[in-house]
């Protein structure tokens, strides 16, 4: 009887580990799936940005005429246009 119950018991310890260890598996077979597909998305995403950006910067190159400009940007210096004034204010008065 006692023979019974030991080896009952150990069947029983062998399959409660089985099923551990293949529980196991289930959950890193799923973390691996999931941290591959978030590389895969990440990687897309990476050659998106690096398509569009080969893109912008191959349309900032191509000109089709060089004197054409969308805006005109002049830089004046803040004592010269308050200097212009003053100039300006005496010669009102």
């Amino acid at each position: 009887m006692f023979t019974r119950i030991t080896k009952a018991t150990i069947v029983l310890t062998g399959l409660l580990f089985a099923s551990a260890s293949s529980a196991v598996e289930v959950s890193v077979e799923n973390l691996l799936s999931a941290m591959v597909s978030q590389a895969v998305s990440v990687t897309k995403q990476e050659i998106s940005y690096g398509v569009q950006e080969a893109v912008l910067t191959a349309n900032n190159m191509i000109s089709m005429d060089e004197e054409v400009y969308a805006t005109k940007v002049t830089i004046t210096d803040i004592n010269d246009v308050k200097n212009d004034s003053k100039v300006a204010n005496d010669k009102a008065e």
